[in-house]
């Protein structure tokens, strides 16, 4: 297992009931890994059978309720330089894998504990849904160990500051623990509230536990119960969050979506909540894309499109990252949103603007296409007829968009053009479209 190394790594896990993934687990590293140490809390399958076959040192420990307990036993059995600790469901591709050595080797000596890399959710489909990063390698060092019975985090004990090196943009970890399967299981159990619960009852205050059961109880649609804790997490934050804490986040993005989805919420409810969120997180597009939905669905058009817009440029400028993850998620949508929004404040230019970014991803949108048509050929008097150029000017424009010679771009641009009730722009597309002979057999449709 690399023995020969400057780095020694000492993989760690701690088990129970993994056997479908256990072989993965062990053999995505197996050629890096100074040694590989399996912690079982009370398997009743094949997963020590697998582990130990698959050459792992196989340790057990008691289950207590206690996440943080098991994982900082495995690390005291460890003897490498560095700890790896991935979860049984999670793994690196071998590309990243191959990678690991070398970018610990290069770290500036002493200057990290530990080092951050991506960390990509996988459907149920194997494909990413969503995207962090996470601490998975950190030194082999007495001071650094777990604390929490669950939402675990890394720490000092001596309470200094634990440095942490950025590699997200050179390793990824995949982790498969929130597909359908694994989520039912978990579900079932009601393990993570019992020890959330315990947690608190140690710590009242502590805004990460709060959030985390505000996270408990909107995934069980439990709405009001939810907006209660995610309302005590945001009053125990402390005024100075780091910008990075991505659960203080998540808690204000999910009781900004709670509020939002209300009825009775009025504005003012949502601004209170939305100025603290953003004075912690000024990068977190999520929020100002909540917020315009509210507006949208209350009819306010103008602050809609003002805080879309605002969310749209935040995407752009910052990525999503472990930001922006409701945005990136829907962002057609929000674009054509935007369109809407846009052309009922009568701001037509914009109109046109997001229209096109929406219609080069769904070019088949006919409301997006409509309300382009009817921002770029304002309304004229009944019985008057818009000047060949103006039509020629919006027919070459929108050419860049679709094939003049495709049967179905010909017919979509006429219907769309018919639907926002611009005959004479349909007219005079399906003249320079269509044949004569083609739009006599076409009559009923252009």
């Amino acid at each position: 297992m690399g023995a020969g190394r400057k780095i020694r790594i000492s993989q760690c896990m701690i088990v129970k009931d993994e056997e479908k993934n256990i072989e993965r687990a062990l053999s995505w590293g197996k050629d890096i890994m100074w040694e590989q140490i399996v912690v079982d809390t009370g398997s009743s399958d094949r997963t020590v059978e697998l582990a130990e076959k698959a050459g792992a040192k196989v340790c057990y420990f008691p289950w207590t309720d206690d996440f943080a307990a098991a994982k900082n036993y495995a690390i005291e059995q460890a003897s490498g330089d560095w700890i790896a600790f991935l979860d049984a469901d999670e793994y690196m591709r071998p590309e990243d894998a191959g990678k690991l050595l070398k970018v610990l080797e290069q770290l500036p000596e002493g200057r990290f504990d530990g080092i951050s890399t991506g960390w990509q959710q996988l459907d149920d489909e194997g494909s990413i849904f969503s995207s962090g990063t996470q601490i998975r390698f950190f030194k082999k060092d007495p001071d650094i160990r777990y604390r929490r019975r669950i939402h675990e985090q890394l720490e000092r004990i001596s309470g200094r500051e634990l440095h942490v090196g950025d590699v997200t943009k050179e390793l990824s970890i995949f982790h498969t623990g929130y597909q359908k399967e694994a989520m039912e299981k978990k579900g079932r159990e009601g393990r993570n509230r019992r020890l959330i619960r315990r947690e608190l009852e140690d710590h009242p205050d502590d805004y990460e536990m709060l959030g985390y059961m505000g996270d408990e109880c909107m995934a069980d649609g439990e709405a009001a119960q939810a907006e209660n804790w995610y309302r005590r997490a945001v009053l125990h934050m402390p005024e100075d969050v780091r910008e990075d804490n991505q659960r203080a986040a998540v808690s204000f993005t999910r009781l900004l979506m709670l509020l939002s989805d209300k009825e009775e919420t009025q504005p003012e409810e949502i601004l209170s909540v939305y100025a603290r969120a953003v004075e912690a997180f000024p990068k977190e597009a999520d929020f100002d894309y909540i917020s315009g939905r509210f507006y949208a669905k209350r009819g306010r058009a103008g602050e809609a499109a003002v805080y879309l817009e605002t969310a749209v440029n935040k995407l752009e400028a910052y990525g999503c990252n472990n930001k922006a993850l409701l945005l990136a998620g829907n962002l057609l949508e929000t674009y054509g949103l935007l369109v809407k929004c846009c052309y009922e404040a009568g701001e037509l230019e914009k109109c046109v603007n997001y229209g096109v970014q929406y219609l080069r991803y769904n070019k088949y949108g006919m409301d997006v296409l409509s309300r382009v048509l009817r921002s770029l050929l304002p309304d004229i008097e009944e019985h008057s007829f818009r000047g060949q150029q103006a039509n020629q000017a919006v027919f070459d424009f929108l050419l860049n968009l679709y094939d003049g010679k495709d049967l179905k771009d010909r017919l979509f641009l006429v219907k769309s053009a018919r639907m926002s009730d611009r005959a004479d722009f349909a007219a005079y597309a399906a003249e320079r479209l269509f044949t004569p002979t083609e739009r006599e057999k076409l009559k009923d449709y252009i």
